[in-house]
């Protein structure tokens, strides 16, 4: 028997398991895949690394800062801010507090009005005000309702924050709490934009490398949770049961609730929405930008399906053979399930890019194409740390992910982080209990 059995291995259940391990509980973390990470993941293909849709993680984020040991990773940057294609040419939006000297060329750019980029500056000094939990409790509304109540004028909403924020969202309506959006302006103020040099995958395989041996079993597929007086019985496909004190689910509503037919008339809160991408990667001759920037789409969908475009291999050169170029191309809000469907909508992609880069992109290799439905939890609602953990009535069944705190690499880590602590300090006084009874 285990202490404590956590289903699934992305970011959530691995800090669920570091975290109640440095209690002193013993753990079994089991993950139907071959690997950790979840939809953190890095496919290598003809030398390249293909990370599962475009990721990021900023440093800023409380809880990677907490976890993560940022020099092992090998962190590579992005520039701070964007170019953006407007008008048959990039204009380079930039950080003035990083940048002073873009900042001047900025505020020339007739791309936005200068009253834009003077309340910018403003938003900055707001969302940096306070701690990050007071964020949690201003005013909610959608992230277009605050951007147009600062206000900000429809051109740099559609130019720069619907493309940039719209990537990060992964829904250019903006209908996004706008609290999530203010935590994540600070977090871009506050740290880099980065990647692991060798893919994003290595933020959930240097988890995993600092849990006791033995404590994460891959390729363990649960089928089902039931329970008897003293435990619950957890069902690994081709390997028996399992027998556990607590169950923490640190999958998805939906996969939680097929687990837990067995178990009471219990459910999960189910993720209502879902923002969906695909992402296309190519191998280039010759790099379209010789910078680690994002390249933005600021003439909406009208002018294609791409949102956001990047040159991975000069962000970090780990990311493609030698002599190799890696390109990557973000389509927000399409997701095609049929692969006809997804060849249509790469040579949609290639003609907007042709559009910025010319009639090279025609030679670019389509090396992968992923389409996620299941990219990320809408964030229309967001709370700082406030939502239960517990399954009620359960008696032991405890839920994390990042559908249960923000749609982010910081609450994955989050949602396991608090419900270990709910493991512990349930268990603790389980304890205490039983030792009261012995005479």
């Amino acid at each position: 028997m285990t202490e404590v059995a956590i289903i699934g291995g992305g970011l959530a259940g691995l800090s669920c398991a570091l975290s109640l391990e440095g209690a002193g509980m013993q753990v079994t973390l089991l993950e139907a895949s071959d690997a950790p990470g979840g939809r953190v993941c890095t496919d290598m293909v003809e030398g390249f690394r293909l990370d599962r849709g475009f990721q990021v993680m900023l440093t800023g984020y409380p809880e990677a800062r907490r976890l993560l040991n940022f020099d092992g990773l090998q962190l590579r940057k992005f520039e701070p801010g964007a170019l953006v294609w407007h008008g048959g040419k990039f204009h380079r939006f930039v950080d003035p507090f990083r940048d002073p000297l873009g900042a001047a060329r900025f505020l020339l750019d007739s791309i936005v009005p200068i009253a834009d980029k003077v309340q910018v500056a403003k938003l900055r000094a707001r969302v940096q005000r306070g701690s990050w939990e007071d964020i949690f409790a201003r005013p909610e509304r959608t992230t277009r309702d605050y951007l147009q109540a600062v206000p900000f004028t429809p051109k740099i909403i559609d130019r720069f924050f619907a493309p940039f924020f719209g990537g990060v969202f992964l829904e250019r309506e903006l209908v996004t709490s706008s609290r999530f959006f203010e935590f994540l302006f600070r977090m871009f103020a506050a740290g880099d934009t980065v990647v692991p040099a060798m893919g994003m995958q290595q933020i959930p395989l240097q988890l995993a490398a600092a849990l006791r041996a033995g404590t994460l079993v891959t390729g363990a597929r649960v089928g089902r949770v039931t329970r008897n007086a003293e435990s619950f019985q957890v069902a690994i496909a081709g390997e028996g049961r399992l027998e556990a004190r607590a169950v923490v689910l640190a999958v998805a509503g939906s996969e939680s609730n097929a687990l837990l037919g067995g178990v009471g008339g219990w459910s999960v809160p189910e993720v209502r929405a879902w923002n969906k991408t695909t992402a296309f990667y190519y191998a280039a001759q010759q790099a379209p930008v010789n910078e680690p920037i994002i390249l933005l789409n600021g003439e909406g969908r009208a002018a294609g399906p791409v949102n956001n475009v990047a040159v991975m291999s000069a962000v970090s050169p780990d990311y493609a053979p030698p002599g190799g170029h890696l390109v990557v191309a973000s389509v927000v809000g399409e997701a095609p399930a049929e692969g006809a469907a997804l060849m249509q909508l790469d040579e949609a992609v290639r003609a907007h890019m042709r559009k910025w880069f010319g009639p090279e992109v025609s030679s670019w290799r389509t090396l992968g194409g992923y389409a996620l439905p299941r990219a990320l939890p809408q964030q229309r609602h967001a709370e700082w740390e406030q939502s239960p953990v517990r399954l009620a009535g359960s008696g032991g069944v405890y839920m994390c992910g990042d559908y249960r705190e923000t749609a982010s690499i910081h609450g994955a880590l989050a949602s396991g982080r608090r419900a270990a602590e709910a493991v512990i300090k349930d268990r603790s006084g389980d304890m205490r209990g039983a030792l009261s009874g012995v005479k």
